[in-house]
């Protein structure tokens, strides 16, 4: 064994170098040893050797200090157990305090009931008497009503009458008696300490918990490895996960979803403190807060959970079931004795008691539709390509449509037309009961289902208005119904039994059967008259143009000039009572 001053950083023995890690708290050795390759190999009058290097780790916590995280024993590294008791130190101690006869407390800060003054003497009042115990006490019995005196008592001043070192000695006349302290069990004369933990029930700890005792009569729960909780209950410890995981969030399946409860770095618990300042929250009124912010209170399993995930709060806040406690992530001496994980104040009786309270709001799956899908994110919808392979029902008019586009470079385009997103459009669908399988559209029946450009839903179909596609015009028929928008509408003679089923570049209206496209003669035609009242149109205008330009003509033709005399000298000559200038022509 080899003892290190708190000043030591590192000492040589023979071939042993020892190395102190952390001289207040910890330190791990290293053993280095050395050795000579055998003869058989290299001679020793080589000159050759070579060097074995076995490193051994050894964690150990310094005197004072315990736990994993060598955490300093209550009452201060100088004076552990206040220098009246055993701390349970070193890596594998649990930190506590097992105070001398008389002592008590975390720390063995205090006297112990019975005991008084700065030693904890015992108090040597009889049962008919009390005694002013406590470090500040001066021992000073005080006698019940209808006794007197000033030290009731003389045997259990000797040798505590005969009891346990442990027990209270009491006096009645000349019978002594014997009681064992709170946390012991015996008959005074002798007492031995009751371990909580050896019931078979686990000392009331949970299944999965070990019961530790901590002093005579009491104990400690904590949750084992793979378990989380305050011990008296324990859960299987479950790593977080997104929500979004399992049948995507419950978003559609394309949309993108996120879990805004998985992304909080402390899952949904949060610190809320009065407005008045810190602890003015009594358990109703954090109750209320907590309601007020969508939330309710949080358990101890859940601040359990937040702390693991990262949550590191000083200040001390209601929980659930009236509970004190509040999480710890890294040692700080200044704060909860150094300990790591939940600090719990355990349940409080006095529900008037104020602190601050920790809520949790479990938070939603946020869902958004992938580019090129239009919905809130648990309803997307495609393209109107992608909407016809969706529907079952509109099967036979998308087999068409995909027949189509394997036969020529036009019925490609329509395909691409329908998927594309830059452009919006409205597409007349008739479904599988209006097409049967048997019934075959030709490539311009298709064309005249899809308009050119404009998405229109049955609101704007206003009657007599027309849509204009590829192949020709449809023509809108009927008056809008206000209680049924649709119940009147027809598109050329086909009526709509279906409306404004969305898509992310269009509309789509079911119609009762296909549309049938005009022929393209019937098109010539109607450019034909067209053409033909434009024609007609340019010809009155050039008509009536001749006629004004011939009149305006025929009327200063028609009129003389009547010169009484005209000669090239003059330059000025009077006509018909006017004067003019007559130039002459060079």
């Amino acid at each position: 064994e080899v003892k290190l001053s708190p000043s030591t950083s590192s000492l040589i023995i023979d071939s042993c170098q020892i190395i102190i890690i952390n001289s207040s708290s910890s330190v791990s050795v290293q053993e280095v040893q050395k050795c000579d390759l055998p003869s058989m190999f290299i001679t020793k009058d080589s000159g050759c050797r070579t060097v074995c290097t076995v490193n051994i780790w050894q964690p150990k916590c310094c005197h004072g200090y315990y736990g994993r995280d060598c955490l300093v024993c209550p009452g201060g590294v100088h004076s552990p157990c206040s220098n009246r008791g055993e701390c349970d130190d070193g890596h594998l101690g649990n930190g506590t305090c097992t105070c001398e006869m008389g002592f008590g407390g975390v720390a063995c800060e205090l006297c112990s009931e019975g005991f008084y003054g700065p030693t904890c003497k015992a108090c040597s009042c009889s049962e008919h008497g009390s005694c002013d115990d406590g470090r500040r006490g001066t021992g000073v019995c005080f006698c019940e009503a209808g006794w007197s005196g000033d030290r009731l008592m003389d045997v259990c001043q000797v040798w505590n009458g005969g009891c346990a070192k442990e027990a209270k000695c009491s006096q009645k006349g000349e019978q002594v008696s014997c009681t064992c302290p709170k946390g012991h069990t015996g008959d005074g004369f002798t007492c031995q300490p009751v371990d909580p933990c050896v019931a078979g029930d686990n000392g009331g700890c949970h299944e999965h918990a070990t019961c530790t005792m901590t002093a005579p009569g009491k104990k400690r729960c904590t949750c084992k490895d793979r378990y989380i909780g305050d011990g008296l209950t324990c859960e299987l410890k479950q790593l977080p996960i997104s929500r979004c995981l399992q049948d995507n969030g419950k978003c559609h399946l394309d949309a993108t979803c996120m879990d805004l409860h998985f992304e909080d770095m402390t899952l949904g618990v949060f610190h809320l403190r009065s407005s008045r300042g810190q602890y003015k929250l009594n358990y109703t009124a954090a109750q209320q807060a907590c309601s007020a912010e969508g939330g309710s209170m949080a358990t101890y399993t859940q601040l359990s959970y937040a702390q693991q995930a990262g949550m590191n709060l000083c200040a001390a806040g209601w929980l659930d079931q009236a509970r004190v406690a509040y999480p710890i992530t890294y040692s700080n001496p200044n704060c909860g004795f150094g300990h790591v994980g939940i600090v719990d104040y355990g349940t409080r009786k006095n529900l008037s008691e104020t602190w601050d309270t920790f809520c949790y709001r479990m938070k939603e799956v946020k869902c958004e539709c992938k580019p090129g899908y239009v919905g809130d994110g648990f309803g997307c919808t495609g393209n109107l390509l992608q909407v016809l392979r969706s529907t079952p029902t509109f099967s036979n008019f998308l087999t068409q449509i995909l027949n189509y586009s394997q036969v020529s470079d036009s019925g490609k385009q329509f395909v691409k037309r329908l998927s594309n997103l830059t452009v919006q459009s409205t597409l007349f669908v008739p479904d599988n009961s209006g097409l049967p399988d048997n019934q075959t559209l030709s490539h311009r029946d298709l064309e005249f289902h899809l308009s050119e450009g404009q998405a229109l839903p049955v609101g704007q179909l206003k009657n007599g208005s027309r849509i204009r596609t590829r192949v020709g015009s449809l023509t809108v028929l009927g008056v809008a119904d206000l209680l049924h928008p649709s119940s009147s509408r027809y598109i050329n003679d086909r009526f709509i039994t279906s409306s404004d089923i969305q898509a992310s570049n269009g509309i789509i209206h079911v119609l009762q059967g296909p549309l049938k496209a005009p022929t393209p003669r019937q098109e010539m035609h109607a450019a034909h008259k067209a053409g033909m009242g434009v024609g007609v149109v340019l010809l009155v205008v050039l008509v009536a143009a001749v006629v004004f330009v011939g009149y305006h003509f025929y009327r200063h033709k028609a009129k003389p000039f009547q010169f009484h005399y005209f000669k090239a000298e003059d330059r000025h000559k009077v006509v018909n009572g006017g004067s003019y200038d007559l130039l002459q022509d060079s």
